[in-house]
């Protein structure tokens, strides 16, 4: 009876060995589970500041070049591969933190690529400091689309503005040819574009520009 009772004794304390060392498991996985669950917290708003560095390289990119920037561009500036940066993007879009405008658009290269601006812009073309302050020849184009208003103006009205003013003989116009005006209200619309300053709309024969609003899409839209 004495061996029966002292194999037990045993057997018990071997299964109370193996319950601790399980009990020890299981703290041990729940101590990771719980790291991970914090660190899953944190990881919006580490993500978020990762996000606003991304925004923030836009902005100054696009101070410096007067135009928006491509992933491609952007990738090496932000010191990350390019499917992060395309990841980025996409969340800074889903938030309407960034629009973009393709290439062809703004008469840059890749025509096809995707020209990235923050949505929220410092200023409006609206604002006399920001008109005063572009090219003598952009003024008189811009004049016009803001006059135009909620109606928009169409590219065939902009040159028939700018014939005017040579048949009026104002300075920096009067001297210009036919092709010279063309380019000349090409080039302010491009400017106006490449700023986000403006939107374009195409009709069936015709483009027709706007003043953009905070909340408009840069994305080319039928009237």
């Amino acid at each position: 009876m004495n061996d029966i009772l002292t194999s037990i004794e045993k057997r018990l304390r071997t299964i109370q060995k193996v319950l601790s060392k399980l009990e020890k498991r299981v703290n041990a996985i729940e101590k990771v589970v719980g790291q991970s669950v914090s660190i899953q917290q944190e990881n919006p708003l580490i993500y978020s500041r990762v996000l606003m560095g991304t925004l923030d390289a836009i902005k100054r990119f696009e101070i410096e070049h007067e135009r928006g920037v491509v992933a491609k561009d952007l990738a090496p500036i932000r010191k990350v591969e390019l499917p992060t940066i395309y990841d980025h993007l996409s969340k800074l879009e889903e938030a309407n933190l960034v629009l973009w405008q393709r290439g062809t658009e703004l008469g840059l290269k890749p025509h096809n690529a995707k020209f990235y601006s923050v949505s929220k812009r410092d200023n409006r073309l609206t604002d006399l400091p920001v008109l005063m302050a572009l090219p003598d020849a952009t003024i008189p184009i811009a004049q016009a689309i803001v006059r135009g208003s909620h109606k928009g103006v169409s590219r065939s009205k902009l040159l028939e503005m700018a014939m005017s003013l040579k048949e009026q003989g104002e300075k920096g116009w009067k001297r210009c040819t036919l092709d010279e005006l063309e380019r000349r209200v090409h080039d302010a619309i491009t400017s106006l574009l490449r700023r986000v300053l403006i939107i374009r709309k195409r009709a069936p024969n015709e483009e027709y520009y706007y003043v953009r609003e905070e909340k408009s899409s840069i994305r080319p839209e039928r009237p």
